[in-house]
């Protein structure tokens, strides 16, 4: 086995199981969204108030921090509203933006969630467009690693 043979094995191995995961997560992510948004009830809810957090590099333990235009913080909006029985409810978006761009506070908003568990819910005005985008960058990966196995069975 030549180096050049152990190197396409060792990208392979890396790109087509780390694809795989990530595409497959995001794909079953927007199914569920797309599930909720279809059979989910409807609840009115207004942004609490918003969680700031910190933007990190790719790790925890490293001491960079990422800076958007309006500094090193993101902030999520943590929506409250009220199932159909009754429950109050306070939940936190997933995605976090720059304040300029985040949802004000008082901001009245629609949830949608799953009444057998609702802290299951997502908001129809966010779109999907980042989840596809993941799904698709673990497709390239995939098939990057792929191809990456299949040049190193041939060399």
């Amino acid at each position: 086995m030549s180096s050049s043979s152990s190197v396409l094995w060792i990208l392979g191995a890396a790109f087509t199981p780390a694809g795989a995961a990530l595409g497959t997560g995001m794909y079953w992510h927007i199914r569920r969204r797309r599930a909720l948004l279809r059979d989910g009830a409807r609840a009115e809810g207004v942004v609490a108030r918003l969680t700031e957090r910190q933007m990190k590099g790719p790790s925890s333990h490293t001491t960079s921090t990422l800076h958007s235009s309006t500094g090193p913080f993101a902030y999520a909006p943590v929506i409250a509203w009220t199932t159909a029985d009754g429950r109050a409810m306070e939940t936190e978006w997933n995605v976090a933006r720059p304040q300029e761009q985040a949802l004000a506070v008082g901001t009245p908003v629609e949830v949608r969630y799953d009444p057998a568990n609702p802290s299951r819910w997502t908001l129809p005005t966010e779109g999907s467009a980042l989840w596809w985008l993941f799904t698709a960058v673990g497709a390239l990966f995939t098939v990057l690693g792929l191809g990456f196995l299949g040049g190193a069975m041939f060399m």
